[in-house]
């Protein structure tokens, strides 16, 4: 008598609904692991190893967001210019 599992891997739900607040909270990841590292640069290697690759990782990510909220900032004025152009023309 066997028993069958259904198991599967459930999508995690997040309130995080902007690129901005993904960001934010990235940012402070970043420097909550910087501060981490700072304190234990001569105490404990593995740990500041692991905690600098985390801080340099998020505060990477952090840079890139701004870049993608710049990129999308410029679509829409680019887009919306469009939109005007084409309007004076009809």
């Amino acid at each position: 008598m066997s028993v069958k599992l259904n198991h599967y891997a459930q999508p995690i739900d997040t309130n995080v609904k902007t690129c901005i607040e993904a960001g934010f909270i990235e940012l402070f990841i970043g420097l909550i692991c910087g501060a981490f590292a700072y304190y234990t640069y001569d105490l404990i290697l593995p740990l500041f190893v692991s905690t600098v690759v985390i801080a340099i990782v998020c505060l990477l990510l952090t840079i890139y967001n701004i870049y993608v909220v710049i990129q999308a900032l410029k679509a829409q004025r680019r887009n919306r210019n469009l939109l005007e152009q084409t309007k004076d023309i009809e």
